[in-house]
């Protein structure tokens, strides 16, 4: 594995994950910064809350894409490295998370990180989507993302460990896993509080309350 093609595999990983997606289709669709209304945040879930379906549809098939294209160019510019894959997926959602184009204040990196893992584990990745069946009971996100992560992180360990995935994968499903728990760090501390907003029907655009996050 040439270095120089691994540093720069990284560094379009960690490029494409700051893409800032919500602000783009918002922008588009809209033409206004989705950061000045809801809850403030340009992820899938505001989105949705302010516009609606479709363009959180857009929002998160655009995240998806991101981890999927950042650990697919990974395995071919590296000959296939499976610790290139797994650094290209912890890449790609520190840039969805940390995003240099948007002063680093990006989304949870969830949807993006499922799809570094759609490529890294189908089977991991299949695991994962029960998250999307506790969204549905709980109508909570974040609980929903939470235990999708985890679960997720757990099947790549054990995969691993049974010898159906790389062991270096695992470097994948932990840090990716820590960096999505921080950023719902605010999710948790509402969890725990009673303050969490459960998903509801999108309704009209409201001005944010909060900072731009």
């Amino acid at each position: 594995m040439e270095p120089v093609l691994f540093a720069g595999s990284l560094i379009v990983a960690y490029l494409l994950g700051a893409l800032p997606t919500g602000l783009i289709v918002v922008r588009a669709v809209r033409g206004v910064d989705i950061r000045r209304y809801g809850s403030g945040s340009s992820g899938s879930t505001n989105v949705y809350r302010t516009l609606g379906r479709t363009p959180a549809a857009a929002v998160v098939a655009l995240d998806v894409a991101k981890g999927a294209v950042a650990v697919a160019l990974a395995w071919a510019v590296t000959g296939g490295s499976e610790y290139a894959q797994a650094i290209a997926g912890v890449a790609v959602v520190a840039g969805h998370s940390w995003p240099v184009f948007s002063g680093f204040k990006g989304g949870r990196g969830v949807m993006t990180g499922w799809g570094a893992m759609i490529v890294l584990s189908p089977i991991a990745a299949g695991v994962t989507a029960i998250g999307w069946v506790v969204v549905t009971v709980t109508r909570y996100v974040s609980i929903g993302s939470l235990f999708g992560t985890t679960v997720g992180a757990i099947a790549i360990i054990v995969l691993g460990i049974l010898g159906h995935a790389p062991m270096e994968f695992i470097i994948f499903a932990v840090l990716g896993a820590v960096m999505i728990f921080v950023r719902h760090f605010d999710n948790i501390s509402r969890l725990l509080s009673g303050a969490e907003k459960p998903v509801t029907e999108p309704g009209r655009p409201t001005r944010a309350r909060t900072r731009h996050s």
